[in-house]
């Protein structure tokens, strides 16, 4: 936005000119340039820093998602998926006018009410119910009115596409929501070529070692996913009172593969594999969130969850002719959840806030097949704390200290364990253009529930594996630093760093015979490190109609017994967008990348780089958007992950669609009615209560 003032300067003097001859005037008029002032599009404080958009930003931008990638955020990290992340790795909590939001509500958003973007770490205000770190769209205000959105895409050659319908209508205080949309994905390309080693001890004692390779010859898989959803919204200048139910079908009714089976060296004859297997899972929902503004600097949070899941698994694998496994799984999952949060205000001395957690998790799963067996798993937590805010000129900081009383029953083994938790988190605003921030934080988590049954599952001749019912939650530190540089609307500037350790922890460990491995799941095992550090930045040339930002990370990590490696690798962003007019231009670049998978299962992983070009032409009303990616990679390799432990080792080679050359073509419309339109926080696809079947 430019505020144009042009000034002429004379000074008139009426009595002088009655005494004026034909003499030249002694006073001269002046006339100056024209004086162009900016408005600053970007700042940062001790407690927020904010954003806006630009009309370019925003009529290029399908989704809340892409508006933050075209906005290139210095505390974000930049990428081309869906998630939202800080640089340091940490997620992000999303909220639409500080009511809690969803990947599918910042796909049904309408870019043009977007007015600013927030960024929080560890915010105070109770309405982000103590979240960490959280972006805040902050929507354009309407009397009354509503609208419609819909929303379309196409992956050609990798063969998948979704459909979603968004209304959002508002009458007075309160707002109707209604979402629904579905996906399909058809592929013949996705699977995973695995070469093993197995060391198995044998009667003499020696040791017999040898490689198992499985390659697949055909694959075939598909899937169907369906999602509605309804919210209602009543709000006040005192009351926030958001109700919604949704629910989820998702279906996987094929994914087969094929291929041969052989050995190294040839002690075994080399024979064929079938893979048929299918899994569904269907889930309802409520999310609930209450927010009161209460008299003397008072406030009061609630925020309740309940959902109930449904899910079924099934395999068949065969190898040669003479073995053949079934397992079968079905799930009946029960989760609930509660936040009550009271905060007091005592002005310039800062803020307290006392809250507590509640967590209930049941889940009745039944195996047959192969293994054949009944699991009861029920999980309660309460979580009782306080939090102290406080916050001067340029200095805001946080404290919150509590602990957590964990009530775990697995099959007849019942566990009670307490354990504190402690944040804390600093940032300091050297001006509106310099803020550093560091924050640490302690807890001990609960092991996944699917990680607890003792059922022995059997994945072919070799391989078995089972969970551990006896499992403690183990006890998790992570830590960073960062500094934030916004000199212009020009540029930005950040530097990073962050670490996470976990002790006490729970990792696979594969035990050898004679008739091959069975993986456990052990505890307490070795440390996992894993730290991360780098920079990033944004240039905006041409008047803000060139783009350019990137970013610059080094990644290491250490997995201690029992897999016993440290390893690290340099990953780096770029990409740059170009504005003409209604039409929008852009480049995309990945390297290659490597991280620590899952602490629990001892994994590097790696993957391909990525590139894409971009081409859209958009206004407030519609957007439209093409993508080519990887135009010169025709083959389906995707990517590789690595173990090694003591008695056995596997790389696996993934096959997929992800880093293939593939088209996507995407468009959507949103139809407005009404006396301006009250937008955001839309109806969303509602996530479920998960499943404890054993993995």
């Amino acid at each position: 936005m430019k505020q144009v003032i042009t000034s002429i300067i004379a000074l008139p003097c009426a009595l002088c000119a009655l005494a004026q001859t034909e003499a030249q005037d002694s006073i001269k008029t002046k006339e100056l340039g024209e004086v162009v002032v900016e408005a600053q599009m970007q700042r940062t404080s001790a407690t927020v820093s904010s954003y806006i958009p630009t009309s370019k930003q925003k009529n290029s931008s399908q989704t809340a998602t892409d508006l933050l990638n075209r906005m290139a955020i210095p505390q974000l990290s930049p990428g081309m998926g869906n998630s939202v992340k800080t640089n340091t790795g940490k997620a992000v909590n999303i909220y639409i006018d500080y009511l809690p939001a969803s990947e599918q509500d910042l796909s049904g958003m309408r870019m043009a009410d977007v007015k600013k973007l927030e960024y929080y770490d560890y915010p105070k205000d109770p309405r982000f119910q103590g979240s960490a770190h959280v972006i805040n769209f902050i929507m354009q205000k309407y009397e009354y009115g509503g609208y419609l959105k819909a929303s379309a895409n196409e992956f050609f050659i990798s063969n998948s596409g979704q459909l979603n319908l968004y209304s959002k209508f508002q009458y007075k205080k309160m707002t109707y929501d209604l979402g629904v949309g579905g996906y399909y994905r058809n592929g013949s390309h996705d699977y995973n070529n695995t070469v093993e080693t197995y060391r198995l001890p044998q009667s003499d004692g020696s040791i017999k070692q040898f490689e198992r390779y499985s390659i697949t010859d055909d694959a075939e898989s598909r899937r169907r996913y369906f999602w509605p959803t309804f919210k209602a919204l009543y709000r006040t200048d005192k009351i926030s009172m958001s109700n919604s139910i949704g629910a989820t079908f998702d279906n996987f009714p094929k994914e087969n593969t094929s291929g041969s089976v052989y050995f190294s060296p040839a002690d075994f004859p080399q024979t064929d594999f079938t893979n048929e297997a299918n899994h569904r899972q269907n889930y309802v929902t409520y999310n609930g969130y209450w927010h009161f503004i209460l008299p003397h600097g008072n406030t009061l949070n609630f925020a309740p969850y309940y959902s109930y899941a449904h899910s079924k698994q099934y395999r068949r694998y065969s190898e040669g002719q003479s073995s053949e496994f079934i397992n079968n799984a079905f799930d009946n999952t029960h989760k609930a959840s509660g936040n009550l949060r009271f905060q007091h205000d005592f002005g310039k001395w800062g803020d307290i806030s006392v809250f507590t957690q509640g967590f209930y998790y049941n889940s009745k799963t039944k195996y047959s097949g192969t293994a054949s067996s009944d699991d009861r798993l029920t999980l309660f937590r309460i979580g009782p704390g306080v939090s102290y805010n406080y916050t001067s000129d340029k200095f805001y900081g946080s404290v919150g200290i509590g602990f957590s009383y964990d009530r775990t029953k697995t099959e007849d083994v019942t566990e009670n364990d307490t354990h504190p938790w402690i944040d804390f988190s600093a940032q300091y605003s050297f001006n509106n253009k310099n803020s550093f921030n560091a924050e640490f934080h302690y807890s001990n988590q609960i092991p996944d529930l699917s990680v607890r049954s003792s059922t022995v599952i059997q994945s072919n001749p070799l391989m078995r594996y089972t969970g551990n019912p006896n499992l403690k939650p183990y006890k998790c530190y992570d830590f960073g630093v960062s500094y934030q540089w916004l000199p212009n609307n020009k540029f930005n500037f950040a530097a990073f760093a962050t670490g996470f350790i976990a002790t006490n922890r729970f990792a696979y460990v594969y035990e050898a015979s004679a008739d091959g491995i069975i993986r456990t799941v052990q505890q307490p095992m070795g440390k996992f490190i894993e730290g991360r550090y780098g920079i990033n930045g944004t240039a905006r040339l041409l008047d803000g109609n060139l783009q350019i930002n990137g970013q610059l990370a080094h990644y290491i990590a250490k997995n201690e017994q029992p897999f016993n490696w440290t390893k690290s690798h340099l990953n780096w962003y770029l990409q740059a967008f170009y504005y003409l007019n209604q039409w929008h231009f852009g480049i995309q670049y990945q390297s290659n990348m490597s991280s620590a998978g899952n602490f629990i299962n001892g994994v590097w992983e790696n993957s391909k780089n990525a590139y894409t070009a971009i081409v859209g032409w958009g206004n407030s009303s519609w957007n439209f958007q093409a993508q080519i990616a990887n135009p010169f990679r025709w083959n389906w390799r995707s990517g590789s992950s690595v173990m090694k432990s003591k008695n056995y080792d596997f790389v696996q080679t993934a096959y997929n669609p992800n880093n293939h050359c593939f088209i996507y073509v995407s468009a959507t419309y949103t139809f407005g009615f009404g006396k301006k339109i009250k937008v955001g926080n839309e109806a969303t696809q509602m996530s479920g209560a998960g499943s404890a079947i054993l993995k």
